[in-house]
């Protein structure tokens, strides 16, 4: 559920590092020092690199939160004077997870809506493969992309991440603990249901449905041709064509996804052993 996670704090050093400089520690681990060159100043960490070697996996227990907690403060404490890691103050938390879903599709139809809390719409990056809600200045993130696409393996694995930051991250927090897994995925669930219902179109009903049948560029040039149209009115028209072009089988919910319980079984994206993450995997090894 936890992915990438900042820390920032004070903590001495046990010897003197180079000063505003970035320090990779260990495969995920990346830290800061202060310009005196005595003090660590910022921490980050994406917790599944430094536990499975990679990102593909996804942390899906408090277990193994505890885990890769517990290896990334004996990495620290190498270096410098660490406090109990509840002491840690964080000021960013990714949480993310795996579906096996047609991500493409669902990608497609999620990008003309509206998500609330979110105060524009969404922007889809390369070529229509991800697609990113912003706001409050960047310091709330929902973002969609194809995992397997993005670690250059075959396959369609939705990845969903929302990120959360500086006061975003402290008010949903509320004085709670920030690595307790039923509290993450308490955060990450009340963001992902508010994301509106996709209707699954049958034969296409109107000029906006049929739009749905060409290529993205298409799509995209049709509408640009109706800017002067209200912007509730072209919403409306892209919601449409962009659930149509998806065609998804039936309507798509993500409360029908995420129970209130816990998480659905996760999907891990295993990368292909160059030698380059075999490098990674053994400096993981030496830190073990």
């Amino acid at each position: 559920m936890v992915d990438t996670v900042t820390f920032t704090g004070f903590w001495p050093l046990r010897q003197p590092l180079p000063s505003r400089r970035k320090l990779g520690l260990a495969p995920g681990v990346k830290c800061w020092v202060g310009a005196s060159g005595e003090v660590l100043e910022s921490v980050e960490c994406s917790l599944p690199k430094l536990l499975f070697g990679h990102n593909g996996r996804v942390i899906e227990s408090q277990s193994q939160i505890d885990r890769a907690l517990a290896k990334l403060v004996e990495i620290l404490s190498r270096i410098a004077c660490m406090p109990d890691v509840t002491e840690w103050r964080v000021s960013r938390v990714d949480m993310v997870w795996n579906y096996n879903l047609p991500a493409l599709a669902l990608i497609t139809a999620h990008a003309a809506l509206r998500v609330p809390g979110f105060g524009l719409g969404a922007n889809l990056f390369n070529g229509g493969q991800t697609v990113s809600w912003r706001a409050w200045r960047s310091q709330l993130i929902l973002t969609f992309y194809n995992k397997s696409k993005q670690m250059h393996v075959p396959g369609s694995v939705l990845r969903a991440e929302i990120s959360l930051r500086g006061n975003q991250l402290n008010r949903r927090l509320n004085g709670q603990n920030w690595s307790d897994f039923s509290v993450l995925y308490g955060m990450y669930r009340g963001i992902m249901v508010r994301i509106p219902a996709i209707q699954s179109p049958g034969i296409a009903a109107n000029l906006q449905e049929a739009i749905g049948c060409v290529p993205l560029a298409y799509r995209q040039q049709i509408f640009a041709q109706v800017a002067h149209k209200p912007g509730r009115t072209r919403r409306r028209w892209r919601q449409r064509s962009e659930a149509y072009a998806a065609r998804l089988s039936g309507t798509f919910h993500w409360e029908k996804i995420l129970p209130k319980d816990g998480p659905p079984k996760a999907v891990c994206v295993t990368p292909k052993v160059t030698r380059r993450v075999a490098k990674k995997i053994q400096a993981l090894n030496n830190y073990a």
